[in-house]
């Protein structure tokens, strides 16, 4: 076999959970690309609905299906369509995730609070704890993916619940390690920067543009298409030795800093 085969996807199903996001639509692609067969997860069906017949028009890849991932009902559910289909699960990304409002600490309420935590934080426990019992149940040697953020290490201005989440999204991944390891199933953590999305590139080219620019020390936001290395690194056989692991794309936005308020 040669080195770069062990990053194909082929005869593995993978279930990604924001499949209809920004983020989520670029890493549904990727997968796709590597060979992977997909169970997309959302709320918005419609969206998901334009994803599904974007990536595979025939549907014998592709099986979408609304989720909310707060929901261990819907979950299941997801779960049992998956089996249903593919007869397997190999691999989860927990890509659902909200950002919350633009708020200094004393704007944020405790319903901002609890709703970002719970997509976030709850969604990622609840998918990975359930697809992992599934993959213990069906002797499954799978992987999971959880998505943080650059501020799951770095702190920023009015996300106080947003990077709250991500930083604990991390440890979970590292308990979560921990866990399933005896269980042959691998765990890490995938931790983008500044994506090259329309409201990104809006913000970097507005007025504020070069203040968040100068932030980077890359100067610029990533194109999706460097997601795809470490992507398919975690997503694959070429990464059977990591586990806990958490791996940031973001220029090197992570390590320059607190933002501090003039």
């Amino acid at each position: 076999m040669r080195w770069v085969d062990q990053f194909s996807l082929e005869n593995q199903v993978a279930v990604v959970t924001g499949a209809a996001g920004g983020l989520g639509r670029e890493l549904v692609a990727i997968l796709a690309d590597a060979g992977a067969s997909l169970v997309l997860a959302d709320t918005d069906e419609c969206k998901l609905n334009e994803l599904s017949q974007e990536i595979d028009p025939s549907g014998q890849k592709v099986l979408s299906q609304r989720c909310d991932v707060t929901n261990k009902n819907d979950i299941l559910s997801l779960i049992e369509s998956a089996h249903k289909k593919f007869k397997a699960i190999d691999l989860l990304i927990n890509c659902a995730g909200i950002l919350g409002s633009d708020e200094l600490l004393f704007g944020v309420s405790e319903d901002e609070w609890d709703s970002v935590l719970n997509v976030n934080l709850k969604g990622s426990w609840l998918a990975a704890t359930h697809i992992a019992k599934y993959m213990v149940d069906h002797g499954i040697e799978g992987r999971i993916i959880n998505i943080s953020s650059s501020l799951g290490f770095r702190s920023q201005l009015k996300r106080v619940p947003y990077a709250t989440s991500k930083a604990a999204v991390e440890h979970l991944t590292r308990n979560l390690a921990m866990e399933l390891v005896s269980h042959k199933i691998r765990v890490n953590c995938l931790a983008p920067g500044w994506m090259e999305t329309n409201m990104v590139k809006n913000l970097l080219e507005g007025p504020e543009g070069k203040k968040w620019r100068n932030a980077i020390p890359m100067r610029r936001a990533a194109n999706p298409s460097e997601l795809a290395g470490p992507l398919l690194l975690l997503a694959s056989k070429a990464s059977s030795y990591m586990t806990g692991a958490v791996i940031r794309v973001d220029g090197g936005y992570s390590f320059c800093g607190i933002e501090m308020p003039e």
